[in-house]
């Protein structure tokens, strides 16, 4: 071991709180890193498995949702960790400056010093890394041994929707995501350490021996403190220590402003995410939905440029009324069934056929006001009962047509009602997308309080049609029901679906159709489990993220008062207290965790604003601001500022008030 080794070692075994403190920020960051590379691994095992080796058609998005998140993720670790293993190799570097001195005026050169520091970065990895690594995988197969017991109720959700569905995360370990996890760790601690060494090296023996290496005090402000009786003397110190080291603090206000903003974000992105669930569900007051959809294509007219969608297996309303009565054979359930169009017709129609609302809404999403406005119709089917009581609810006979008058858009995150049609308008000319016209009469009108609660589902077009059902086709067919003995009626209503759909063990898209049924209650669940694991996986990366940004804030405040020990003596020396002295730290510790806050709250809310903006474009979803988040944010932050502040000062206490001085 050559001398320059044996001084780097000679460090790490004299400085044992800061080598440890320093060791486990190493393998933190070697942790989460391993972890990242290792979920990506994984997560490319099941896609491979589920669509095959290379994603399948659209391979090229699967591969950006996988690695996008990873590499962003993988960078920020890398920023922080820069930050807080450089500040740890900073101070130990500034505290050995008058050594790095002597051995200048002896002969050691530049490279000399700057290797004696890298040198000591090396050695902590050679135990660091392969012990945060160790804690990534085990991080890893905890994380996903806990995201397998909640897959296991997902699949047994989604396998009621869907055919030949099986997500599960494997532990899986792979050559080349361990050699990547080395590189990248051993990567970026060597990074770290190289930005305070290369500053050691350049520093002058004259002024490492000097004032410890401070060439630089541009960044101190010096004060001056008038002492006045009325006021406190130790909150005018604390605010003029604070300020006079703000430089040797900024690392860790820094890292703690960081880890701030990680978990408002966190937090606000969960608020989003629930209420968007809260949008998507509906609660119609039934229990069990089955459903047929057939597979469609949209296609252009080649006459006439227009936009039609094809579909391979319609499902006619003979058959669906045939369905509909035998599902109510069962036990007598109720059975509300529902079918949509929403793509063969479009209406024709002038301006003063629309109302004043809708003009405006139409101008505000194309920017122009239109002579002639074209607007899809949705055409619903029902099943003859409900069908005949929708008929005596908006006062027309049995085969007439009802316009549910009833518009719904997203107004910047607050979902609005209108009324699209005038009330003089009482017929529609439709348009077919090979051109065919078919001008129809409106019989009945209901508006937005009188159209039942199951037709307010959330994607509607401008114009909807409840019409006769007789000779009409449509892609998708719904059932709803309210059985007594769930679970026996679903099974009832499979068998059902399966002996007029049969599809032999194909999927979708093998079939051309699909028949499903499912609880009404499965969508949230499916969303719950979603929601739970990515708060799960987000906030520990969040709370391992932000204990490396702690360890930085340990680390450095207990260094500062350790450097502090001889100003904190004279002060005794003069006549103040140790209480007055722990009352003046106590001050600071709370102005260090304000400047922190100051920083990493308005970026976090500012932050968690420009998404649910974003969303709000979107979904109308109800949203604000975290503050249970923040204030248990503010409170923590605080709380760890203080209470390592109090613990290092506490350990100063034990100390000679003229042995200090003399030091």
């Amino acid at each position: 071991m050559n001398i320059l080794c044996s001084f780097a070692l000679s460090q790490i075994k004299r400085k044992k709180c800061r080598t440890a403190i320093t060791a486990l920020a190493i393998a933190l960051s070697a942790a989460l890193l391993t972890a990242v590379v290792n979920f990506v691994a994984s997560g490319n095992a099941m896609l491979a498995g589920f669509l095959g080796e290379d994603y399948g058609l659209y391979g090229g998005a699967y591969l950006m949702m996988l690695l996008v998140p990873a590499v962003f993720l993988a960078a920020l670790i890398a920023a922080m960790s820069v930050i807080v293993i450089s500040n740890a190799f900073r101070m130990s570097a500034n505290e050995r400056m008058a050594q790095f001195g002597t051995l200048k005026c002896v002969g050691a050169t530049k490279n000399q010093i700057y290797k004696m520091i890298m040198y000591e970065c090396i050695l902590l990895c050679t135990l660091a890394i392969p012990a945060g690594i160790l804690l990534g995988y085990l991080l890893s197969f905890i994380g996903i041994g806990v995201a397998n017991l909640y897959m296991d109720e997902l699949n047994v959700l989604v396998r009621s929707m869907m055919k030949r569905v099986d997500f599960s995360l494997s532990f899986v370990f792979s050559p080349v995501a361990l050699i990547a996890s080395v590189v990248i760790s051993l990567g970026t601690v060597l990074f770290a350490a190289m930005l305070p060494a290369r500053r050691a090296m350049r520093i002058s023996a004259l002024d490492c021996l000097r004032n410890g290496g401070e060439t630089d005090t541009s960044g101190y402000k010096r004060t001056k403190i008038t002492i006045d009786a009325g006021k406190k003397i130790e909150c005018r110190m604390a605010r003029k220590n604070v300020s006079s080291y703000r430089r040797r603090m900024h690392s860790a206000v820094t890292a703690f402003a960081i880890s701030i903003m990680l978990f408002i974000t966190m937090s606000g992105l969960q608020e989003i995410a629930e209420g968007i669930q809260n949008y998507i569900y509906a609660d119609y007051g039934y229990a069990v939905i089955a459903d047929y959809t057939a597979k469609f294509k949209n296609t252009i007219h080649p006459e006439t440029g227009r936009r039609q969608q094809e579909c391979a297996y319609p499902i006619d309303a003979g058959t669906a009324e045939e369905i509909t009565r035998q599902l109510r054979e069962f036990e007598e359930t109720d059975v509300y069934g529902s079918g949509q169009d929403y793509s063969t017709y479009a209406a024709r129609l002038a301006v003063q056929d629309i109302t004043e609302e809708m003009r405006q809404v139409l101008a505000e999403s194309t920017g122009e006001e239109q002579s002639e406005i074209v607007l899809d119709v949705e055409r619903i089917i029902l099943d003859d009962r409900h069908y005949a009581e929708l008929c005596t609810q908006a006062e027309v006979e049995y085969g007439g047509v009802i316009l549910l008058n009833d518009y719904k858009y997203n107004d910047s995150g607050t979902e609005r009602h209108i009324a699209p049609l005038a009330a003089t308008t009482s017929t529609l000319k439709l348009e077919t997308a090979d051109g065919s016209q078919e001008e129809i009469a409106i019989d009945g009108v209901l508006e937005t309080a009188e159209i039942p609660g199951i037709l307010m589902y959330p994607n509607t077009n401008p114009i909807r049609l409840v019409v006769p059902a007789a000779g009409v086709s449509v892609r998708g067919y719904n059932w709803f029901a309210n059985p007594k003995d769930e679970e026996g009626f679903m099974a009832y209503a499979r068998g059902v679906l399966e002996e007029r759909f049969p599809q032999h063990g194909m999927d979708y898209d093998e079939a051309g159709y699909t028949s499903r049924v499912y609880g009404a209650q499965d969508f949230v669940k499916i969303m719950n489990i979603a929601i739970v694991l990515a708060a799960f996986f987000l906030y520990a990366f969040v709370f391992l993220l932000g204990l490396i940004g702690v360890l930085n804030v340990v680390s450095t405040v207990s260094f500062q008062i350790k450097l502090r020990a001889r100003e904190l003596a004279v002060l005794q020396s003069v006549g103040m207290t140790s209480d007055s002295i722990q009352k003046m730290l106590n001050i600071e510790s709370i102005l260090c965790a304000g400047k922190a806050l100051v920083a990493g709250l308005p970026l976090g809310m500012g932050i968690v604003a420009v998404m649910a903006h974003c969303v709000k474009k979107l979904f109308p979803i109800s949203f604000h601001m975290p503050w249970v988040a923040i204030v248990i944010t503010i409170g923590i932050s605080v709380f760890v500022m203080w209470g390592t502040v109090r613990i290092s000062a506490g350990a100063l206490k034990k100390q000679n008030i003229i042995e200090t001085i003399r030091v």
